[in-house]
């Protein structure tokens, strides 16, 4: 459930624009949520969609988020709404390691890294959802399309058409981290919504909705993971035994050993260990290196080889033999001091 008192505090341009549109009524056919990444524009897009519908709104215009018709459209069970987002973990309650787990080790999810596109087909899919008119007795659809700035240009080709021609009794509500990915027709034809970054506090919040482990919400919002990231890691590595890997490796990091427990461990070479997931490693030291208080002059030296490990995932290198050589770096310099 969206916590309408954050939402009014921390992105008050956002609250008082759509607040004012659904008191009087007056919405457009196309908003434009655009700021850094992150899951609150989806959440809140989530929000309006409800706030369309629901008989219960408050004083604010906002959804009860409680009724049929709120929990219908939050678990995607509602016809007249359209949502195309990335496959993600969109759970009613958090989930503890056992779940997750099992969540990974069953396969439930694809694995396989795969870069989110909306494509055209997706675009002519939605008009013709939305040709007949309402199937349920609803007075109003919507659709929502999330990261719209990773579209292919023949789908915005495809929208643009869509939305020159606006259909009444239809909203739709676009998300994007990157205004500049969009072509400018088609920003020019929808009421544009700031969102600002948000508070770290806001943001473990956000993860707690998702994960029952408080050292784990903690090391990926302090390493700044938002709650689409965050999914994306649960779903295609196994998040807690990584974490799990740099709390054992952190303390016996001058040892050979350590090294080898992880070779044989959850980077075991035969697994072919991906640039997320050795990344999300790199992010675990970097959060236990911080919280030694025994680091003095090594510190700074420490972090540097860290980081630069994070910088060097985005060459086209094997994670497997960085993450080898950041290990050795680790230990080496340890010793050294």
């Amino acid at each position: 459930m969206i916590d309408k008192k954050l939402f009014k505090e921390q992105q008050p341009v956002a609250f008082r624009t759509l607040s004012n549109a659904l008191k009087s009524d007056r919405l457009s056919h196309a908003y434009l949520f655009y700021g850094p990444g992150g899951a609150t524009k989806s959440r809140i897009a989530l929000l309006l969609t409800q706030s369309i519908s629901c008989k219960h709104c408050d004083e604010d215009g906002f959804a009860c988020q409680e009724c049929t018709s709120c929990k219908q459209i939050e678990r995607d069970e509602n016809p007249d709404v359209y949502w195309l987002r990335p496959g993600g973990l969109r759970q009613t309650k958090p989930l503890s390691r056992k779940e997750l787990t099992a969540w990974w080790k069953n396969e439930l999810v694809v694995r396989e890294q795969k870069t989110w596109r909306i494509k055209k087909e997706d675009i002519l899919a939605i008009q013709e959802a939305f040709a007949a008119g309402a199937i349920t007795n609803a007075d109003h659809q919507t659709y929502i399309l999330e990261q719209y700035d990773a579209a292919t240009p023949s789908a915005s080709n495809s929208l643009l058409k869509f939305l020159e021609e606006p259909k009444s009794n239809l909203t739709g509500i676009l998300t994007v981290d990157e205004l500049s990915n969009v072509l400018p027709t088609i920003v020019s034809r929808c009421q544009l919504i700031p969102f600002r970054a948000r508070s770290r506090a806001a943001l473990v919040n956000e993860l707690e909705e998702m994960i029952d482990d408080s050292e784990l919400v903690e090391i990926l919002a302090w390493s700044e993971y938002d709650l689409n990231r965050a999914g994306s890691l649960l779903e295609e590595e196994a998040a807690f035994e990584i974490r799990d890997a740099a709390q054992a490796f952190w303390p016996n990091r001058t040892k050979h050993t350590a090294l080898v427990d992880l070779q044989l461990g959850v980077f075991a070479k035969d697994a072919h260990p991906s640039r997320p997931a050795v990344e999300f490693f790199l992010h675990c030291l970097l959060y236990y290196l911080e919280k030694d208080q025994t680091m003095d002059l090594m510190h700074l030296d420490l972090r540097m080889i860290l980081l630069e490990g994070i910088d060097a995932l985005r060459l086209p290198l094997d994670p497997a033999l960085l993450l080898e050589r950041i290990a050795n770096g680790t230990r080496k310099r340890s010793l050294r001091h």
